[in-house]
């Protein structure tokens, strides 16, 4: 059938010119941001490492809670024809600004009363990180509706080259500690939120638009199930640093935290994918997959997550030497665990992509939350008895669980092509060389999951390259 080969061309086009648009700047800043790491290790403590951790985490649960996770919204309605975009962000802005006045009163009202257990410096940092990091979200989810994905990178990777400088500077010339890391992580959101604004046309979008009460309505009836599903997401990424804090103290969770730099190596081509596929899940959504176009992703990005998350596993050391400093270094053996959850996670998002489409948003919460709890109830279990190792256990299954549940309910909704049989596979595979990784220090006996890992992955890799190539050179 020509005309469906070539429909599934157009489609496979479209996710891959998304895909390297969003490789070109996310990467290189991702990039950077990564070997930034032997600089924060090298001159914080680890104490000081984890209280900042904290702070960074609780802005990354505020956002979705006090925003009402509205930046999902901005992305699905703004791709909807039925709305009109300018009324979209408008809506959004105003919701942040509304939050952002709450937050303000109760910093202020909890540092009178004495309520928060932080310093006025490290108050502020929080204030002025969530303040752009809602900003910044939903301005992206803008540009990724509006295709405007060059722009979008680019002042992400300006965001990253500029943290970078600051860092530079404040850390090794200024010498100003954890207040030059905060002074430089805010400084470089903010520049790139004020950039966007400007070059993106956003000021003409919100000038030319309208109330809209109708769309408002429409769009917290979509995102507000969806706070349920980002607090659970985050309770399974970040609820283990404060139980880990509370048993342990602020030095072990410094170590703790670092160890995830690694999985994160894993994690920069799992979110630049996601950026890319967010937007095709709803644009190309089939139910019955009848060109195989999204079983065949599915099958190319979980192999290529299998693969890389078994290379990684077998450097891990390595890179550890070169990335940790001083106590730091001991945060290797936490990271097979949570390159597994790493895989898990990323492969339910993509779900989690299809579900969005579908516009069931109380599914994707309710798979979440599931996954949370189980999470947190390990986390309390574990962390008294083996520390960080428990914590990065209980993260891993509580991945692993939201995935499952996921894979289940997904054959609801779509006919998706896939080797499931072959997938277990893989990960039976992938789970033992993380037990390995774990326990024995030596790579070498790892080659051998490695190796047949490729060898049961290769086939799709290869295919999907190709083809990926062959339709990029027309």
């Amino acid at each position: 059938m020509p005309g469906a080969d070539s429909e599934k061309n157009r489609k496979i086009k479209d996710l891959s010119k998304n895909t390297v648009v969003f490789t070109i700047g996310s990467f290189g800043a991702r990039i950077i941001s990564f070997l930034l790491v032997p600089l924060y290790t090298y001159v914080l403590s680890t104490s000081e490492y984890g209280t900042i951790d904290i702070v960074t985490t609780t802005v990354q649960l505020l956002i979705p809670v006090l925003t009402l996770n509205v930046q999902d919204a901005v992305l699905r309605f703004a791709l909807d024809n039925d709305y009109r975009k300018e009324d979209v962000i408008r809506i959004s802005l105003r919701i942040n600004s509304i939050s952002a006045c709450i937050l303000g009163i109760v910093l202020i009202i909890g540092t009178f009363v004495q309520a928060i257990p932080l310093t006025s410096n490290y108050l502020v940092f929080l204030y002025i990180s969530y303040v752009a990091g809602a900003i910044n979200n939903s301005l992206t989810m803008y540009l990724k509706a509006k295709n405007k994905v060059v722009n979008l990178t680019v002042w992400g990777l300006i965001n990253t080259l500029l943290t970078c400088v600051f860092n530079l500077v404040l850390l090794l010339i200024v010498k100003l500690g954890v207040n030059g890391y905060m002074i430089s992580y805010a400084s470089g959101t903010i520049i790139a939120n004020i950039g966007m604004v400007v070059t993106a046309g956003i000021i003409t979008d919100i000038k030319a638009s309208k109330p809209n009460p109708v769309l408002k309505r429409a769009m917290l009836a979509y995102s507000i199930p969806l706070v349920l599903n980002s607090v659970a997401w985050w309770i399974n990424n970040a609820s283990d640093r404060y139980i880990l804090t509370y048993f342990s103290g602020t030095s072990v969770n410094g170590i703790y935290s670092v160890s995830y730099k690694i999985p994160s190596i894993l994690a920069i081509v799992q979110t630049i994918f996601y950026n890319a596929w967010s937007v095709s899940a709803i644009t190309e959504y089939d139910k019955d997959d009848s060109d195989g176009f999204m079983g065949n992703v599915y099958s190319a990005y979980s192999s290529m997550s299998f693969v890389g998350c078994s290379a990684i596993m077998l450097f891990n050391i390595l890179i550890a030497k070169i990335l940790y400093s001083k106590d730091f270094f001991q945060a290797w053996v936490f990271v097979p665990i949570l390159l597994l959850g790493t895989v898990f996670n990323g492969l339910g998002h993509f779900h989690g992509a299809i579900f969005s489409a579908r516009k069931l948003t109380k599914e994707i919460s309710y798979t979440t939350l599931l996954g949370a709890l189980i999470n947190t109830v390990l986390n309390f279990i574990m962390i008294p008895h083996i520390g960080a190792l428990g914590a990065a256990i209980a993260t891993m299954i509580g991945y692993l669980v939201v995935w499952i549940i996921r894979t289940i309910h997904l054959k609801k909704i779509i006919r998706m092509r896939v080797k499931w049989s072959k997938q277990i596979i893989c990960i039976a595979i992938l789970t033992v060389q993380c037990v390995v990784a774990t326990f024995i220090n030596n790579p070498l006996y790892q080659i051998p999951y490695v190796a047949v890992l490729c060898f049961l992955s290769w086939d799709v890799i290869l295919r999907t390259g190709n083809k990926l190539l062959s339709i990029i050179r027309k």
